[in-house]
């Protein structure tokens, strides 16, 4: 378990459970999130598509092999067949609300919005997967940044598919969460490019970051781990 004065985040996109073999190995996926040990996690890919070579029930693999407290957003597919993503935390999710990202995209995008009750207080998390057209990142961005509430601890983390350090979805975020994390984590083989970042409000501080090497296996990215604490 994590330090008990620090928090520890870490998003992960998991590629249905896709890595170098290219065959999906769900068991793989979990003993890497186990190792991580993070308290709150947001996993973006989350692939039942059996049709298109994933493994079916691919949210309930994971239920299963991570006990916890979760918020799914299966965003289309058949049941156990769906593709989306998910917030899983340590703690109790207070409440939480599963909000449709405005497009235009080539498939449905959602934030999952959620107050998590840690050991050092709530914290409001915002773990989303953006779309890879630009206008419609940008206008995700916009509409994750208005989700933060003044005066409360927020941190927002996830994929966001954005290739350039300084491009529109950071100079929106950052304003209203500036402690920024942005490490490369993709391509998993060898990172050039932070698309999984960590952006969070200013009364919580930076403790440590890392992308760890030892995701690269099992998926096309590298997860981010991020620790934090209450200022």
């Amino acid at each position: 378990m994590t330090n008990p004065a620090t928090l520890t985040f870490a998003s992960w996109n998991i590629h249905g459970f896709k890595g170098e073999g290219r065959r999906p190995d769900p068991e793989r996926t979990l003993r890497i999130l186990r190792a991580i040990d993070a308290d709150v996690v947001a996993l973006q890919e989350v692939d039942g598509r059996a049709h298109l070579g994933r493994l079916p029930q691919a949210f309930e693999r994971l239920a299963e092999g991570l006990p916890g407290h979760r918020v799914e957003a299966r965003l289309f597919g058949a049941a156990g067949r769906e593709y989306g993503h998910l917030l899983w935390s340590r703690w109790p999710i207070l409440a939480a609300t599963i909000h449709a990202l405005p497009g235009p995209g080539f498939e449905p995008r959602a934030a999952i919005e959620g107050v998590v009750e840690t050991p050092l207080g709530r914290v409001r998390v915002l773990a989303a997967h953006f779309g890879l057209r630009p206008q419609a990142r940008r206008a995700q961005a916009a509409f994750l940044a208005g989700l933060a509430v003044p005066g409360e601890a927020t941190v927002a983390l996830g994929d966001f598919n954005e290739w350039r350090g300084e491009g529109g979805v950071h100079r929106r975020l950052s304003a209203v969460l500036p402690l920024t994390v942005r490490r490369p984590s993709w391509p998993a083989r060898r990172p050039l490019v932070a698309l999984d970042r960590l952006y969070a409000s200013s009364d919580l501080r930076l403790v440590d970051a890392e992308v760890v090497a030892e995701g690269a296996p099992a998926s096309d990215h590298r997860p981010l781990k991020v620790t934090l604490r209450m200022r």
